[in-house]
Formats: structure tokens, C-alpha cells, sequence
């Protein structure tokens, strides 16, 4: 394929490691002010029934702050991932408003559908790659959103020229059904993967919370 679209040359948007650096303290901070301080209130409540019921109660609010360090972390570093993802979908989108530009007078405007296949894969493969490295994915990331890209957004799309019977595209074609849902629903699993784990470890530290209230309740 001559003359591919150049890739995206803007500002170096803001890598996964600072966005950890941002979101990390925050949840962490927050997961031990809600959950250690829920667990802290009940040992001041306990502490007047004897030095085991003391023991015990502070013996809990250290194991409480200890999950909640733990899962304030996890849950710091999958929102930065959300956001990462975020901006690669961006980035991504931004791109594909030069692929009308890919053909030249030695390439036909229209391809078949099994052409048009394996330079479409590569062109999403080449602009993932590129704008991974600027962001400075890790690797569990990467391979995530290697995972749920890899031919699924491209087998879509000709899917959907199948189903309208067409047998040549052209690339502006492509990039049009990109823009309006192909990048769309090939961020989407990676996006509802990271959601469904953050929720749930705030989910659990909302549980922790939830049983030293039903402690606190008994107490009184």
C-alpha cells in the first residue's frame, strides 16, 4: 500500500505512568480515610470493654487499612488504565481522518473485500503499535488491548460490507465506519473489563465498610 497515512505526530499525550502517579494516591488515599476510618471508629467504640475487646479492634483496623491500601492501589491503577485506553481510542480516532489520503494514482480507489482486509489490519495494527509506544502502555495493558483489537474491528467491518453485498471498498469507506462505531466497539471489552474489576474491588471495600457498621450496631 503506497502512501499510507503518516501516524500521529501531536503533543505526546500523557503517558500511563503519569496518569498512575495521578490516579494512585488519590484512590489510595481515599480507600484508607473511608475504610480505616470506619474501622478506627469502631475500635474507639470497643476500647472501653476490656484490653482484648482494645486488642482485637485495633488488630482489625490495621488489617482494614491494609486492604485498603491494597485495593485502593488496584483500583487506582485500573482507572489510569481507563484513561490510557481513553486517549489510545482518541489518538486513534484522530488518525483515521487521513486514511481518504491512502490512495494514489498507482493504487486503485476501490479494493476487494480480502485485500482491503490485510491492509486495514495493518494499518490498525501499525497506528496501535505506534501510539502504544507513546503511551508507554505496560505490558499486561498492551496485551489486553492487543487482544480485543486483533481482527475483531476489521472482520466487522467486513462483516458489514458482506451483509450489504458490496465487493469493492473504497478506504474512505473504512475510516467513515471506523469513526462512527468500528473504534467504538473495538475499545468497549477492554474498557468494560477494566470498569467490571475496578467496581468490584470498590465493591468489596464497600463491603468492609458495610460489615463494621453491622459491628458498630452490635456493640451499641
Amino acid at each position: 500500500m503506497s502512501n499510507q497515512p503518516s501516524l500521529p505526530n501531536a503533543k505526546r499525550p500523557r503517558t500511563f505512568l503519569r496518569t498512575v502517579l495521578w490516579s494512585l494516591p488519590l484512590h489510595v488515599v481515599s480507600s484508607i480515610a473511608v475504610v480505616g476510618g470506619a474501622a478506627a471508629y469502631y475500635s474507639s467504640i470497643v476500647s472501653s470493654h476490656g484490653t482484648w475487646a482494645t486488642v482485637g479492634s485495633w488488630s482489625l483496623t490495621a488489617i482494614y487499612v491494609v486492604c485498603a491500601l491494597i485495593g485502593g492501589a488496584l483500583a487506582g491503577v485500573l482507572s489510569a488504565a481507563q484513561q490510557t485506553v481513553e486517549r489510545l481510542e482518541l489518538t486513534l480516532r484522530d488518525w483515521l481522518h487521513a486514511l481518504p489520503a491512502i490512495p494514489s494514482s498507482s493504487t486503485p480507489a476501490e479494493r476487494s473485500l480480502a485485500t482491503a482486509r490485510q491492509e486495514y489490519e495493518a494499518l490498525v495494527d501499525r497506528c496501535v503499535n505506534h501510539t502504544a509506544e507513546r503511551l508507554r502502555l505496560p505490558r499486561w495493558l498492551d496485551k489486553l488491548i492487543r487482544t480485543a483489537l486483533q481482527g475483531v474491528v476489521v472482520d466487522r467491518f467486513i462483516t458489514s460490507c458482506t451483509n450489504r453485498g458490496l465487493h469493492l471498498v473504497a478506504p474512505q469507506e473504512f475510516r467513515n465506519w471506523l469513526l462512527a462505531e468500528g473504534v467504538s466497539l473495538g475499545f468497549m471489552p477492554v474498557q468494560d473489563q477494566l470498569s467490571w474489576w475496578r467496581y468490584l474491588i470498590l465493591g468489596l471495600l464497600g463491603l468492609l465498610v458495610a460489615i463494621v457498621f453491622v459491628l458498630v450496631l452490635l456493640n451499641k
